[in-house]
């Protein structure tokens, strides 16, 4: 048995490396970039749902001025949990957003390693770790681009390949479980990665696969599968009903966000496309740190050696390939893909599995270290600090870092902010007409919360999903609520339905008979999302029992082994 210590230090080394290359945001402050206040424009009322009892809220009330988002309906929710609990942990957003994301990062390198043991001892899956915290990409994801939820979802993606590449090699159901928990994990986290990380995650299971236990292992994989995305249900359910009740891309079309626009290196200019002119510059930097690995596994292939790193290799190629144009014919044949809108993200999936295809290349390298090829191992060496030094001198040193002051007045005016124009409801497009930034989006203004003209309005009650007010004898007409009309708010009078519709700029009318009525608004949901609810429940039991029990199995077997 190997002692509890050299078990458990690796790990920690792993985890201390994804934690240290946060720490530059820790001392000189939170990076800033345009997504930033749209995550907090989620976050903040996220959490503050979760703070009234409700766990997976149904929409935001306070945005929009008070016209309410239903943002929460289409957009992953994991990373937001993981705010809320460090904002509650920490006492605020600042301190409570590092906290997340160093965690984050952490959990990534942990990943790494977790993978890299299925290639490599213990103390090479640390450089696993240590080099995924290292990825250009990566880092640039939460130093440059703000984006926290991709940066969140690729250690859910290293989950899911670790745990691929076990149950391919072991057959275990515990590994199945494994990898239904963080294929969950990866479509709560972020759907692009999610759309990139399932075909990446097929093509590996299928260069994995071995003919003694193909079917076994197959309908193993099949299982996790299909119980991760019902563990996810409770999301993706209502995402995927609802999609053609928002704005999304359809009424402001931006020719850029076309997939075809965003491949890597069709851009050499900063003049025409900044995005794409420094995406190429990132994959210029992960090639030079992935040459090593190259060459290392062109060596292995020629002495018919390490097969299963040869085919992680072309995994590798795949994922790099269609980053670029030449992956055109595969974007314009795969159904969704190119509603991802961006190739360039497909870096992320490079950064995920290139660390691991380099730790197995470093007894390679510290070999020729020894022997004549040493000037050649040099500057493979030199290679990797190239690339790391500038992202520690481009995308590190050259972020844009606020202070908790500045970080404060950012984000404390976002609970009530205007979102973005994509998350609106669709009944409220003439409000969103002729706008196309998230600054210029503006709800219309309500002097009242309710208008029913000349009649009075006594509101009795007000929260999130339920309102109740009364309303005096008059002229029968409609009563304007300064909320976004949305096909879920049912009013009624005594279980009466009274009859609601849209306003032209998107707020809800509830139709009123002549006397006076005492109106109930409330958001229901439909029934398909109670079922998800119940398919969520049962499939999260259902990876717990495994886990459990197959750790207990495991447990015993290693004591009667030994």
């Amino acid at each position: 048995m190997i002692p509890f210590a050299k078990r458990i230090m690796p790990a920690a080394l792993a985890l201390a490396a994804g934690a240290v290359v946060v720490l530059p945001a820790i001392l000189l402050g939170m990076p800033n970039n345009n997504d930033l206040a749209n995550h907090y424009h989620f976050a903040i009322p996220f959490y503050e749902a979760l703070g009234h009892g409700d766990l997976y809220p149904s929409l935001f009330a306070s945005p929009n001025f008070g016209y309410g988002d239903v943002i929460v309906r289409f957009y992953p929710p994991a990373l937001y949990y993981l705010f809320a609990a460090g904002r509650f942990l920490a006492g605020n957003w600042y301190a409570g957003s590092l906290m997340t994301i160093t965690v984050v990062s952490a959990l990534g390198s942990l990943a790494a390693y977790f993978w890299a043991r299925c290639y490599v001892p213990r103390n090479l899956a640390i450089m696993a770790g240590l080099f995924y915290a290292l990825m250009p990409y990566h880092l640039a994801e939460f130093y440059q681009a703000a984006q926290l939820a991709e940066f969140a979802a690729g250690a859910a993606l290293l989950f899911a390949l670790a745990f691929t590449k076990r149950l391919c090699d072991h057959n275990r159901w515990r590994d199945a479980a494994g990898l239904a928990a963080a294929y969950a994990g990866l479509v709560l986290s972020h759907l692009p990665l999610a759309v990139f990380g399932s075909l990446t995650l097929g093509l590996y299971a299928i260069v994995n696969l071995r003919r003694s236990d193909l079917r076994s292992v197959f309908m193993k994989l099949a299982g996790a599968i299909a119980v991760g995305l019902g563990a996810s249900a409770f999301y993706w359910v209502t995402m995927v009903s609802e999609m053609k009740w928002i704005v999304a891309d359809g009424a402001h079309p931006d020719p850029m966000l076309d997939y075809s626009h965003n491949f890597v290196f069709s851009s050499f200019s900063p003049d025409k496309q900044e995005t794409i002119w420094w995406m190429g510059l990132l994959a210029i930097a992960t090639l030079l740190m992935c040459l090593p690995a190259v060459f290392s596994t062109a060596s292995e292939y020629r002495q018919q050696r390490q097969r299963s790193v040869v085919a992680l290799f072309g995994v590798l190629i795949f994922a790099f390939v269609m980053c670029t144009a030449l992956s055109k014919p595969v974007w314009a044949v795969i159904p969704y893909l190119r509603m991802t809108q961006h190739p360039f993200r497909w870096l992320a999936v490079v950064s995920v599995i290139a660390p691991v295809l380099m730790a197995t290349a470093v007894p390679f390298w510290q070999t020729r270290l020894r022997n004549h090829l040493r000037p050649v191992a040099l500057m493979m060496c030199g290679c990797v600090l190239i690339a790391v030094a500038f992202s520690l001198t481009q995308t590190v040193r050259g972020a844009r870092y606020l202070s908790r002051t500045h970080f404060d007045q950012i984000v404390t005016p976002l609970n009530e902010a205007p979102g973005i124009i994509q998350w609106l409801p669709i009944w409220a497009i003439e409000s969103a007409k002729g706008q196309a930034s998230y600054e210029k989006c503006t709800p219309p203004v309500a002097l009242n919360q309710i208008d029913a003209g000349q009649r009075a309005v006594h509101i009795s009650q007000w929260n999130d999903t339920t309102r109740s007010f009364a309303v005096d004898a008059g002229a029968p007409g409609d009563a304007r609520v300064a909320t976004f009309y949305y096909p879920h708010w049912q009013a009624s009078v005594n279980g009466r339905r009274l009859p609601t519709s849209s306003a032209k700029d998107g707020a809800l009318l509830v139709s009123l008979p002549d006397q006076a009525v005492n109106v109930t608004l409330e958001f229901r949901e439909p029934a398909r999302t109670k079922i998800a609810d119940g398919i969520s429940i049962i499939s999260w039991t259902l990876i717990a029992a495994i886990l459990i029990l197959g750790t207990f199995a495991a447990a015993r077997h290693e004591l009667t082994a030994n």
